[in-house]
């Protein structure tokens, strides 16, 4: 049974004519008819009576052609469907993102992409540079935006800009004249830092692995799950955290926080823009990934 089968079978039903059905079709009657004898041959039952007054549907042509005409409808829709893929009209774009690309980069991308893809709702799903990989593998999002880069074959990673980290802490809780704390000090300090597949985390760590102090060494009162928590936590004054300098920009213009040196300290990691390897983007992902790779931080 094809498509072209059955749209013959509807358009003769419609028409009540062999010809006419043909025409409607582009086809000629000979053809039609083979289309017809084909079908009836293979569903085993005739689908028309013929005769005077024309090509009259049979009960069971009746019950055929209801289904007939839903399943021709239903490829019209998926061939829309696609065209406004293409077009990317009424598309929805999922989008994985770790907290700083979720809360500052993509945001402040989203107005030119609006301009440029009016008909695209972008779907932002957040979580750590880990887990935001997972999604990737697992399809459950087209692209990632990370502050990590992670071995995997089936990932590729475009770099997408830099980022400083930096310890920050209330300016309640350090002397004002405190503009720095040696490596020991950093040891005793009570400080809170991300998990573990947080990309921020994972620049802090690797820094610190350059240096004398271990994880163990430092004294972590708290793990948290988000910017967003840690800097609450900073503005409590809890205690010190490294964070994106993105996260705490406007605190740190009010003065509610400050940041501290870590002498032979500097951490700066890279943002990532992620796509799956070997596979097609849609385009509406295509103009996304190109936008956000077109203005790096």
């Amino acid at each position: 049974m094809t498509l072209k089968q059955l749209e013959v079978f509807v358009a003769v039903a419609e028409t009540s004519s062999f010809s006419k059905g043909a025409e409607k079709t582009c086809i000629t009657q000979s053809t039609a008819s083979q289309h017809i004898q084909g079908l009836e041959g293979e569903l085993g039952i005739r689908l028309f009576d013929r005769g005077r007054g024309g090509a009259l549907l049979t009960e069971a042509g009746k019950l055929f052609f209801a289904r007939a005409r839903k399943i021709l409808s239903e490829c019209d829709e998926s061939r829309s469907a696609v065209r406004r893929f293409l077009g990317m009209e009424d598309v929805v774009l999922k989008v994985g993102a770790s907290n700083i690309p979720g809360t500052c980069l993509i945001p402040a991308a989203l107005g030119r992409f609006q301009a440029e893809c009016p008909r695209v709702r972008i779907e932002v799903s957040q979580g750590d540079s880990r887990s935001v990989v997972q999604q990737l593998v697992s399809e459950d999002v087209e692209l990632g935006f990370i502050g990590g880069h992670y071995e995997d074959e089936s990932v590729q990673f475009d770099v997408m800009g830099e980022d400083t980290i930096v310890c920050a802490v209330s300016r309640d809780r350090v002397d004002a004249a405190k503009k720095s704390l040696s490596q020991a000090e950093l040891c005793k300090a009570p400080l809170i830092v991300r998990e573990q597949g947080s990309g921020t985390q994972q620049a802090v760590y690797e820094a610190l692995a350059k240096t004398w102090i271990s994880r163990e060494s430092l004294r972590i009162i708290a793990v948290l799950g988000s910017s967003e928590a840690v800097k609450r936590a900073l503005l409590e004054g809890a205690g010190f955290a490294f964070v994106s300098s993105m996260s705490i920009d406007e605190e740190l213009s009010s003065g509610s926080l400050t940041t501290v040196r870590i002498p032979g300290l500097n951490i700066r990691r890279k943002f990532y823009a992620a796509h799956r390897s070997g596979r097609e983007l849609s385009p509406a992902a295509t103009a996304f990934l190109s936008l956000m790779l077109a203005n790096p931080v």
